[in-house]
């Protein structure tokens, strides 16, 4: 935790915009929670900064466990918690009903379909697209015009050129 906070100053006083933790991936939660607590306590109240835990916490407890730490540092999203793959729409809604920090979800599920039934169902509240696993940039750019509709952000994952398209051609 200490070479997280360490490189989230580093990236503040470099002028970075904000700062997203990828923690260890091992499901640990006292781990991750200490990560993101302190992350925040060394950079201070006003920097953005989000959560990846990469569907690896272990249950749906221990993302709640996670959450109630992201609310308490005022993250700005936490991103697919747990091991579902981010398909468990009605755990993360329950998620949603549990914490105040925005769910960023659906790296995992793919394609305008299955993504606005998610959304829809009430599972997220900011959603991932990406232009190589979602049909392409037509694909991408029919997830980023339903998250218009709807008046929520969209989120594209990863980068290359077609990601750099996809996000020019959106707001």
């Amino acid at each position: 935790p200490k070479a997280f906070a360490d490189y989230a100053v580093h990236c503040r006083d470099h002028g970075f915009a904000g700062f997203k933790i990828h923690g260890w991936h091992d499901g640990d939660t006292r781990r991750e929670t200490a990560n993101l607590l302190g992350v925040r306590a060394a950079v201070g109240d006003d920097w953005p900064l989000m959560i990846d835990p990469a569907s690896q916490l272990r249950t749906w407890l221990d993302a709640l466990t996670v959450g109630h730490a992201c609310d308490d540092a005022k993250y700005v999203w936490y991103e697919d918690p747990y091991r579902d793959t981010g398909g468990a729409v009605e755990g993360h809604k329950r998620l949603r009903e549990r914490l105040r920090t925005p769910l960023l979800v659906c790296e995992h599920v793919r394609g305008l379909e299955a993504k606005a039934a998610f959304i829809l169902a009430g599972g997220g509240d900011i959603i991932h697209a990406d232009p190589e696993y979602d049909m392409g940039i037509t694909g991408a750019m029919k997830i980023a015009h339903f998250a218009q509709s709807l008046g929520i952000d969209v989120q594209y994952h990863a980068c290359g050129p077609a990601h750099r398209a996809v996000m020019a051609a959106t707001p």
